[in-house]
C-alpha cells in the first residue's frame, strides 16, 4: 500500500501498546511496559517505525476501554500522525487483547460511525480499518480466567482494599503517617519478599512532596504523583466492571463482554477478522507450579473460609521454591474455578524456550490468566515460560535513578522464580520483527505441534472439550 504522496517507502508503522487490567502508560516513574522503549531503540530495524503507548482507564469496562481506543486512533489520524497507507499494529496485553477484540467488533458497527473526535471532526471506521494490519496478544482471556470469578465473589474485601489504597494516597500528603505507612510497607516487604509491596511503598514515597530533596520540581513532581494516583483509585472505585467482563462464566447483568461471545458471536467476530486481512500472533505465558494438582482434572477452589485451601498451606515446598507470596496467592485463586475448556482455542505452534509440560492442564497459569484461555483460534501461537507481568518487562527489581523520588524504576510484582532476562529480549525482538511484516522468529520451532483429543477425568462433558499438548 502506497503512503500519502504514492511512495511505498513513506509508509509507516505504528506499534501501539495497550495495557491490561488496572492498566497505564506510567504513573509517576512506573510504566506499565517496563523498559520495553530500550529494546525498541535497540532493535530499530526500520526507521519508519513508531511505538506509541496507550493510556487507558484502569478497570473500566470493556466496551468503555475499546470506545476509548478507538477515539484515541481516530485522534491520531485526524491529527495527521497516522497517515493514510501507514499500518496499524495492535499489541494488546491482558484485558488489553479483550479492548482489541472490541475494537474490531465497533468497527463494524454502524451506529457507532463515523467517530467524532476534537471538537465534532469525524473519522470514518473505513479509515481505521484499512490501516489496521496485524494484532499481537499478550496472555490475553480470551475465555476469562478464574481469577476474575474469585475477586468478584470476594466485591466488599475488594472495595475495602480499595478505599484503604485511597486513604493511603491522601495520607501520603502528611509527612509523618506517610513515614509511618512507608515504614510497615517495607517491613512487610522484607518480611515476605514481596515487590508488590515494595510498588506501594515507592508509589506513597514519590507522592510525598517532603521526602527527598526538596524543590519547587521535586514538589511538581509530587503533586502530580499523587493526583495520579488519586484519580488512579477512584477510577477504579467509580468503575470496575472490567472484572465482570474477565469471568469465566458470562455474568447475569452489566456490559457485554469478548470473553463472553457465545458460538455464534464468535462466528461472526472471526469474520470480521477474515476481513480485515489482519495478521495475528498470540504469546501464551506459563508460570511454573508452586502446587501438586491431579493431571486431567480441575483444581479445588480457593476457600478464604477453609484454611486448608490456603495457598500456605498446599503449596509444595520443592516446588515454590523462589515464588513469592504474591505469586503463590494469585496462582492458587487462579487454578481452581469455573473456567472449562474453550470449544474453539487454537493449538500452540512453538515453544520459545525452556520444557513445557507435557500437557497443558485446565489449571496452568501465570498467576493472572489460565494458559488455555489463551489460545486465540487465528495466527501463531507461541508459548513462553514466565508469569504474567514478566512479558510486559516487570520481571526484575531495578533500582531508579537518583532523585526520581523513588527507590525502584521497575518490580517483579509476581515472583514466578523463572529467569526471563534472555527471554523478554527474545520475545519483543520476535514482535517487533512480526509488526513490520516480517517472520519475526528468533528460534525456529523445535516441537511437533499435537492436540490431545482424550477427555481429561473430572471435566464436563462439553462440546470442543480438549487438551492441548505439546510434545517432544
Amino acid at each position: 500500500m502506497a503512503g500519502q504522496n504514492g511512495s511505498p517507502s513513506s509508509k509507516r508503522f505504528h506499534i501501539v501498546l495497550i495495557p491490561g487490567f488496572v492498566g497505564f502508560d506510567a504513573i509517576g516513574q512506573v510504566e506499565y511496559y517496563s523498559g520495553i522503549t530500550r529494546i525498541f531503540q535497540t532493535w530499530k530495524a526500520d526507521k519508519r517505525a513508531v511505538l506509541h503507548y496507550f493510556d487507558n482507564l484502569p478497570t473500566a469496562a470493556v466496551v468503555t476501554r475499546a470506545a476509548r481506543l478507538r477515539s484515541y486512533l481516530a485522534k491520531r489520524i485526524a491529527r495527521g500522525e497516522i497517515l493514510q497507507g501507514d499500518d496499524i499494529i495492535l499489541v494488546g496485553h491482558s484485558t488489553g487483547g479483550l479492548d482489541i477484540r472490541q475494537l474490531v467488533s465497533d468497527l463494524y458497527d454502524p451506529a457507532k460511525d463515523p467517530i467524532p473526535v476534537d471538537g465534532g471532526i469525524p473519522v470514518q471506521a473505513r479509515t481505521i480499518r484499512e490501516c489496521l494490519r496485524r494484532v499481537v496478544f499478550l496472555s490475553v482471556p480470551h475465555w476469562g480466567t478464574n481469577i476474575a470469578d474469585f475477586v468478584q465473589s470476594h466485591a466488599l474485601l475488594r472495595k475495602v482494599v480499595i478505599a484503604d489504597l485511597r486513604a493511603a494516597v491522601a495520607a501520603s500528603q502528611l509527612y509523618l503517617l506517610d513515614e509511618i505507612e512507608r515504614l510497615v510497607t517495607a517491613s512487610a516487604a522484607a518480611i515476605t519478599g514481596a515487590d508488590l509491596l515494595r510498588a506501594l511503598q515507592d508509589a506513597l514515597t514519590e507522592a510525598n512532596e517532603c521526602y527527598g530533596q526538596r524543590s519547587p520540581t521535586r514538589t511538581a513532581a509530587a503533586h502530580e504523583a499523587a493526583s495520579q494516583l488519586g484519580l488512579y483509585f477512584r477510577d477504579m472505585a467509580s468503575d470496575f466492571w472490567a472484572i465482570d467482563d474477565l469471568t469465566s462464566r458470562r455474568p447475569k447483568k452489566g456490559p457485554q463482554s469478548p470473553a463472553h461471545f457465545d458460538s455464534g458471536e464468535r462466528k461472526t467476530e472471526l469474520q470480521w477478522w477474515d476481513d480485515l486481512k489482519v495478521e495475528t500472533r498470540s504469546y501464551a505465558t506459563l508460570g511454573s507450579r508452586p502446587f501438586r494438582f491431579v493431571p486431567g482434572r480441575p483444581a479445588p477452589v480457593l476457600d478464604l473460609a477453609n484454611p486448608f485451601t490456603y495457598p500456605e498451606i498446599v503449596n509444595d515446598n520443592k516446588l515454590s521454591a523462589g515464588t513469592d507470596i504474591s505469586y503463590r496467592f494469585c496462582y492458587r485463586a487462579c487454578a481452581g474455578g469455573p473456567f472449562r475448556w474453550p470449544p474453539q482455542c487454537g493449538e500452540v505452534t512453538r515453544c520459545l524456550s525452556g520444557s513445557p509440560p507435557p500437557t497443558i492442564e485446565l489449571w496452568d497459569n501465570d498467576g493472572i490468566v489460565n494458559t488455555a484461555s489463551m489460545l486465540w483460534p487465528r495466527g501463531d501461537i507461541v508459548l513462553v515460560n514466565g508469569d504474567h507481568l514478566d512479558i510486559v518487562g516487570q520481571y526484575q527489581l531495578i533500582k531508579a535513578a537518583p532523585g526520581e523520588g523513588r527507590m525502584y524504576g521497575a518490580y517483579d510484582t509476581l515472583n514466578c522464580a523463572l529467569p526471563f532476562d534472555e527471554t523478554c529480549h527474545t520475545v519483543w525482538t520476535e514482535i517487533f520483527d512480526f509488526c513490520l511484516g516480517c517472520n519475526g522468529m528468533v528460534q525456529p520451532p523445535s516441537r511437533k505441534r499435537t492436540k490431545d483429543r482424550r477427555k481429561p477425568s473430572g471435566v464436563s462433558e462439553e462440546p470442543g472439550d480438549s487438551v492441548v499438548a505439546v510434545q517432544d
